[in-house]
């Protein structure tokens, strides 16, 4: 009599048929890519280009059969105490799918953002930023890899476990959101609202290391404005008071670079590196007017808020009266992004420790935890849920072609692999129907 096959065989069988699709069936991923950086979706703080790509996801979404609804994030989240104000995310969509489980006991949601950053100077480019050429094994586009590959990634998966005739045990949600970058997060929040979830996994990450994000720093990102009291035809004036101004910024940053490397997910990483940056520091406008002058900074930091809130206090103590006697008035630390808190996932968690394994699998060596950037993470483990990790393929900042950079690129075996990854988690968490 021919031995049953068990559960584990049979489950064995379906991973390597999972690998083999997605090898065989590759470029439909890196088509629908393509797709969506076709589109462009730029965030505009106040507002952003989402719902150009909503229509796309949507169909895809319906594709697939999911229980999927296009929703604006102001919408669900009512009166919500995280809720941002002047995002213009009353007319900014998420797109919202949901794959019913045969026993559909828990839920895993699949995150990534449709917005990206700007552009920027087209001459930058060498490759069409809405073009999505694939040159030397790299997919070229704003937003390839932060984030849109994520979105298709989702997609992908499920149109591969339906076209094998596998049927999940659990629930999957997917949530292609809104307005992520300059530290909007109302999206986020709203996919957590609309979609509650036992585990959230937040594609938004990376890093060349490929790296699981269970970790995330706090931080915010604030601007400095110094205005003459009286009219200047020079900017001199203001390039002395943007020049004690940064000197103070630069010992807050160090400070910040210091406790981000006495932490043992952050030490030596590009997060230590980047834990203050300046991002603007301009005093005068060309001539027009050289009475006013602007720094704006961004930091990271594990401390708690408070301590954050009373250096930067003392901070204006000490600067408020130099700068008064220079005959400078000063609007300090105004905030351009909300405030991120430092969270930190249980890396022992049996799900957290699946992610990892799947990924080490899928990449041929041991992936690590890591801690991430300022990025939406935190808004999912503290709204959704604290089973939340972030886990993609994006490139850091300061890499050529990385994330808000010209010439924006995905590496395509990075892609194939991040699929093969979540492949392996989504059969293994939520589990394979039996006959």
């Amino acid at each position: 009599m021919q031995d049953r096959i068990t559960f584990e065989q049979q489950h064995t069988q379906a991973e390597e048929r999972l690998m083999a699709y997605i090898d065989q069936h590759k470029q439909r991923m890196f088509g629908m890519l393509q797709q969506l950086v076709a589109i462009e979706s730029v965030n505009h703080v106040s507002s952003g280009g989402e719902a150009n790509c909503a229509p796309l996801i949507e169909g895809w979404y319906r594709d697939l059969g999911l229980e999927t609804e296009v929703y604006y994030p102001d919408d669900v989240m009512g009166d919500h105490p995280a809720h941002l104000a002047g995002r213009g995310t009353d007319t900014r969509p998420n797109v919202g799918g949901l794959y019913r489980g045969a026993e559909g006991k828990r839920c895993v949601m699949l995150a990534a953002h449709t917005d990206t950053m700007p552009i920027g100077d087209r001459a930058d480019w060498r490759h069409d930023p809405l073009g999505g050429a694939i040159v030397d094994g790299k997919l070229y586009g704003r937003g390839s890899g932060d984030n849109k590959f994520g979105i298709a990634t989702g997609v992908f998966l499920l149109q591969a476990l339906r076209d094998l005739g596998l049927r999940l045990k659990q629930n999957v949600a997917l949530s292609a959101y809104c307005d992520e970058e300059y530290g909007g997060g109302n999206g986020a929040i709203a996919a957590c609202v609309k979609y509650p979830c036992d585990m959230y996994i937040n594609l938004d990450g990376g890093n060349s290391d490929r790296e699981v994000w269970t970790c995330a720093v706090g931080g915010q990102v604030l601007a400095s404005k110094l205005t003459a009291r009286e009219p200047q035809d020079s900017a001199s004036l203001i390039i002395d008071g943007l020049t004690l101004l940064r000197a103070e910024v630069e010992e807050f940053g160090k400070r910040r670079r210091a406790e981000l490397h006495a932490h043992p997910l952050y030490e030596g990483s590009d997060m230590e590196r980047s834990a203050m940056r300046i991002l603007l520091m301009q005093g005068g406008d060309g001539g027009t007017n050289s009475s006013r002058g602007e720094l704006t900074f961004v930091f990271y930091t594990v401390s708690e808020k408070q301590q954050i809130m009373d250096e930067l206090q003392q901070i204006k103590d000490r600067l408020g009266p130099q700068l008064d006697a220079l005959g400078i008035d000063w609007d300090p630390f105004i905030p351009q992004s909300r405030y991120f808190d430092y969270i930190r996932a249980d890396e022992s968690d049996p799900s957290i420790r699946l992610l990892i394994q799947c990924a080490s699998e899928a990449e041929g060596k041991p992936i690590k935890s890591a801690g991430s950037c300022l990025s939406d993470y935190f808004l999912f483990y503290k709204y959704g849920s604290p089973l939340s990790v972030s886990y993609g393929i994006l490139r850091d900042f300061k890499l050529e072609g990385g994330a808000h950079q010209p010439d924006e690129f995905v590496y395509l075996r990075d892609f194939v692999n991040h699929a093969k990854a979540m492949g392996l988690f989504l059969l293994r968490w939520c589990g394979l129907e039996t006959a």
